[in-house]
């Protein structure tokens, strides 16, 4: 007796199974890991306490009072202000033209000490007499062209927190901005190495002049989901064999 419950519909299952793991497959790798952009609490910097000796008028050199240098960022914690202005353009172009042309012009006035006809009049019934002589010609010919073209730009302003003083006096920067409008968020994230003698008096850094550096700007929101490949189009895409 068959078991009514037993009936299972295998491509039913099938289809189940491939809805629930495609998406897992077909995930995309966001450009910017907002956990990896999260400065230490300990990082940022603490005001010290200027202990005054008694009697004295000058208390030290801080932060606030430097009488002989900019008060610029110097220690792990401080913060510097990156202007940006990127500009990228590339161009690639190839061409191909070849030709090749061959010819082949082959007599044969006897064969073996025997005419050339063999004594046949009629080859093949055609009317015409036997002719072992070959002439043929070949033409080959490719011409191709192509040409990539791309240009970026990127400006803006943001400031980072020197989070790292690497051996030789350079400084490890990252900054983060965040901007959220009409539930649309644009994120920048900048991290690079800087001389302490690259920035400026008023504490500032073009972005040129960042080792090392790591520039990126995404967004969040409708428009940007609406931009984007739905999980299964991206999913075959990347088994698509044609």
């Amino acid at each position: 007796m068959r078991n009514k419950y037993l009936n299972i519909k295998w491509p039913g299952i099938a289809t189940v199974i491939l809805i629930i793991f495609l998406p897992a497959c077909s995930t995309s790798h966001r450009a910017v890991d907002s956990t990896s952009t999260v400065i230490p609490k300990h990082l940022y910097a603490k005001k010290a306490k200027v202990k005054l000796e008694e009697g004295a008028i000058w208390p030290g050199d801080t932060s606030e009072n430097l009488l002989f240098e900019d008060s610029k960022a110097r220690k792990v914690g401080d913060i510097v202000t990156v202007t940006i202005n990127e500009t990228a353009t590339s161009s690639q172009s190839a061409t191909t033209n070849t030709a090749k042309n061959t010819t082949v012009n082959m007599q044969a006035p006897s064969v073996l000490g025997l005419p050339s006809s063999l004594g046949i009049q009629n080859f093949l019934g055609l009317g015409t007499q036997f002719d072992p002589s070959v002439n043929a010609s070949v033409a080959n010919s490719n011409q191709g062209n192509g040409t990539v073209t791309r240009n970026g730009t990127l400006t803006g302003t943001i400031s980072a927190l020197i989070t790292e003083i690497v051996p030789g006096g350079n400084f490890r920067i990252e900054g983060r901005r965040s901007v959220t409008v009409n539930n649309e968020e644009q994120i920048m994230v900048l991290r690079g190495v800087i001389r302490p003698q690259d920035i400026n008096f008023d504490n500032t850094i073009s972005s040129i002049w960042i080792a090392d550096a790591s520039i990126s700007l995404t967004g969040e929101g409708v428009v940007a989901d609406e931009q984007r490949k739905g999980w299964l189009a991206r999913a075959l895409s990347k088994v698509w064999p044609f």
